[in-house]
């Protein structure tokens, strides 16, 4: 992968990808933890 210094994102591109890569593994997280918590509820 070569860097092209003419296709340089901003750092307003940057944070809104930091952004949406933080909420979707926040989202995985929650799936996972949310099935662990049903899981127990299910098998107490």
């Amino acid at each position: 992968m070569t860097r092209n210094p003419e296709k340089r994102r901003t750092p307003e591109q940057i944070r809104a990808a930091n952004l949406r890569l933080g909420m979707i593994l926040l989202a995985i997280v929650a799936v996972f933890f949310v099935g662990a918590v049903i899981k127990q509820w299910l098998f107490s």
